[in-house]
C-alpha cells in the first residue's frame, strides 16, 4: 500500500517548467478579464503560483495546458519565466474529458463557453450520457445549457455578462423563437422592472404561439403586430381608471361576482409583472 501511495505521490507531484514551452491548446474558457488576469498577476509577483496548472505532454519540450489557462497567462504578465506544473500522459480524449471536468467545475466558466465544451465534443463523437457521466451532471441540465447556443448572438453576449440571467435565457432558448421575437422577448423582459420566470415564459409562449400561427405574414409587418399585442395583453391588464368592467349576469348578485371575478383576475395580472399598487388599486 505504502509503495502505490509512493507511486501516486510522484505521478502527482509539480515539477517547474519554462512558460516558453507551455501552450494552451483548445480550452473551453474563451473569456479571460483583463482586470482580473492583472490582479492576479500582481498576487503571482508577491506570493507566487500557489496552485499548480495541469499540462498534458504532447511533445519534447511541448506541453498543452489542461488546467490553469488563465494562471499560465498571469504568470507571463508577473514578467516570470516558469510555472509550477502537474504532467499528465493523455490521449487526445482522455485530455478533452480532464479538461472538460475541470473547467465545469469551477464557478467562474461563463454558461457559454460551458455550452460551447459540450457542443465541441459532440462534434467529436462524445454522447450526453458520456458528457453528463464526465462533469457529474445530469443530461437534462446539459441539454439545457447547449440550447442557449440557440440563442442570437448579442443574447448570448447578455448571458456571458450576466446582464441576461440564466434562468431567463433558458426560457427563450427552449422556446424556439426566431432570432427576431427573441429579442423582442428580451425588450419587453427588460421594461419590467419586477419580473418572474412564471410571467416571462408566459409572454415568450405568446411569441411562440403568433411565431407558429402567422408565419406567412411580412416580418416587418408581424414584428410590430405581435410587440403591440403584447403590451396590449400583458403590460397594460385592465385598470379601473380605463376599464369598464363587463355587466353580465341574470341576476344583480351574478352581475356583482363576475365583476369581482374581472377585477381579481385583472389584479393577479398586475401582480405577475411586478405592479402591486396597480393591483390594490383593482
Amino acid at each position: 500500500m505504502n509503495n502505490l501511495t509512493n507511486k501516486l505521490s510522484n505521478r502527482l507531484q509539480a515539477v517547474t517548467l519554462p512558460v516558453k514551452h507551455i501552450q494552451a491548446g483548445n480550452n473551453d474558457r474563451t473569456v479571460f478579464d483583463p482586470a482580473s488576469l492583472n490582479e492576479l498577476a500582481d498576487s503571482i509577483r508577491e506570493h507566487g503560483v500557489i496552485q499548480p496548472i495541469t499540462v498534458n505532454q504532447v511533445g519534447k519540450d511541448k506541453y498543452e495546458i489542461i488546467a490553469g489557462e488563465r494562471r499560465h497567462r498571469a504568470t507571463i504578465l508577473a514578467g516570470l519565466e516558469t510555472i509550477p506544473a502537474i504532467i499528465k500522459h493523455l490521449d487526445q480524449r482522455a485530455a478533452s474529458a480532464l479538461m472538460l471536468a475541470e473547467n465545469v467545475a469551477r464557478a467562474d466558466l461563463d454558461p457559454i463557453d460551458e455550452a460551447n465544451a459540450y457542443q465541441k465534443r459532440i462534434n467529436q463523437g462524445w454522447t450526453i450520457e458520456e458528457l453528463a457521466a464526465s462533469v457529474g451532471k445530469s443530461k437534462i441540465k446539459i441539454q439545457f445549457r447547449l440550447k442557449l447556443l440557440l440563442l442570437r448572438d448579442d443574447l448570448q453576449s447578455l448571458v456571458r455578462s450576466g446582464n441576461l440571467l440564466i434562468g431567463y435565457a433558458h426560457i427563450i432558448s427552449d422556446a424556439g423563437l426566431d432570432i427576431n421575437r427573441q429579442m423582442l422577448a428580451f425588450k419587453t423582459l427588460r421594461e419590467n422592472p419586477r419580473p418572474t420566470l412564471g410571467w416571462f415564459r408566459s409572454i415568450v409562449n405568446k411569441y411562440l404561439e403568433q411565431q407558429n400561427t402567422i408565419s406567412l405574414f411580412d416580418t416587418s409587418n408581424l414584428l410590430v403586430l405581435i410587440q403591440e399585442t403584447i403590451k396590449a395583453e400583458v403590460i397594460n391588464p385592465p385598470h379601473p381608471a380605463t376599464t369598464i368592467p363587463p355587466f353580465e349576469g341574470r341576476s344583480a348578485k351574478e352581475i356583482i361576482k363576475n365583476q369581482i371575478d374581472f377585477w381579481t383576475s385583472a389584479a393577479g395580472d398586475w401582480q405577475s409583472i411586478g405592479k402591486t399598487f396597480k393591483k390594490q388599486e383593482c
